[in-house]
């Protein structure tokens, strides 16, 4: 018996334990929770002392190099390694989505429950494509589950990025780049250093997850902001990454001769907003990416969550597969 139901995050409900998966805030009445990875969407259960959290070793780290704080009663879980909980199984495989991302499988007595989490279904510069599971139940995410969103090819985006850097410090400026400090930083850190000789310079804030990444073997090369960078960045020969936090006209106001781009898969929709340029780069599934990965694992049940949750469950259910929002 396996029961799925939403409280501020995905529960799971077995005949021997109760999990909530993702949860928004706190763990509430679940016996533990899951955290798939650190976006701070997704790391509400870390603040909690008394209750045990599932988790990489490499999401709870980011999440304490960021926040500065020690997670307590976490099990630090190994991709593909099963534990055991009460009378269930449980393993983690990697979701593609960024670096320590985990998505969930889940079996008691014969039954297979599977939850994605944020999840990627291409190879990345940084990340591996998720795996399809089979399974009976499944939870996934459809933040990008309209038709409509399609991702041009991650090569052709690429190039474009690094085209746009380098011509934009030909023209005597600074190309700056808002990206999420968690995933997309690190893979544009790492395109700056395969395909280019530009030097990456990163706010500390994207300083502090690259080192996390490098802590665990990474061969990131950056050169943050407050240090070294400073120099830099009055040659105007790097290209700078910032958190999305930034608004483009602040930067236009500290570095005069900025020029700055959004990397995002939402540019599709809201295109360059306030920016000089945007380009089209996810850390998700666009909707074909979805639809494929779904019929990959064969599930006999389908909740959907995130974004277009309603939209997608329709989709699915037109197919031939029983599909609901959550």
């Amino acid at each position: 018996m396996v029961r799925v139901s939403w409280e501020s995050g995905v529960v799971v409900k077995t005949e021997s334990s109760k999990l909530i998966l993702d949860p928004i805030n706190h763990i509430g009445s679940a016996d533990c929770a899951f955290i798939s990875h650190a976006h701070r969407d997704h790391t509400g259960a870390f603040i909690d002392t008394k209750k045990t959290k599932y988790s990489t070793k490499e999401t709870i780290a980011l999440f304490e190099a960021i926040t500065e704080k020690k997670v307590k009663n976490a099990v630090s879980c190994a991709y593909g390694k099963p534990l055991k909980l009460h009378q269930s199984e449980l393993k983690i495989i990697n979701s593609g989505h960024v670096f320590g991302s985990g998505s969930l499988l889940l079996n008691e007595k014969g039954v297979t429950f599977f939850y994605t989490g944020d999840f990627n279904f291409t190879d990345t510069l940084t990340q591996k494509a998720i795996t399809p599971q089979e399974c009976d139940i499944m939870v996934v995410e459809t933040t990008y589950g309209r038709p409509n969103f399609l991702f041009p090819p991650r090569e052709e985006v690429y190039d474009s990025i690094v085209d746009w850097a380098a011509k934009t410090i030909m023209d005597g400026d600074l190309p700056c780049i808002l990206a999420y400090p968690v995933g997309k930083a690190q893979e544009l850190t790492k395109l700056f250093n395969l395909y280019t000789s530009i030097p990456v310079v990163t706010h500390p804030s994207i300083t502090k997850t690259n080192s996390t990444v490098n802590a665990f073997g990474g061969d990131l090369t950056y050169y943050d902001l407050s240090r070294e960078g400073e120099e830099l960045i009055r040659s105007k020969s790097c290209v700078c990454l910032f958190p999305t936090s930034y608004h483009p006209g602040t930067l236009k106001m500290v570095y005069r001769y900025a020029r700055v781009a959004i990397v995002t898969g939402w540019a599709l929709s809201f295109g360059r907003r306030s920016a000089d340029d945007a380009f089209v780069l996810s850390s998700h599934a666009d909707y074909d990416q979805l639809m494929g990965f779904v019929k990959a694992c064969k599930p006999k049940k389908v909740f959907t969550i995130h974004g277009y949750a309603e939209d997608f469950a329709n989709k699915l259910k037109r197919k031939g597969i029983e599909a609901e929002p959550l």
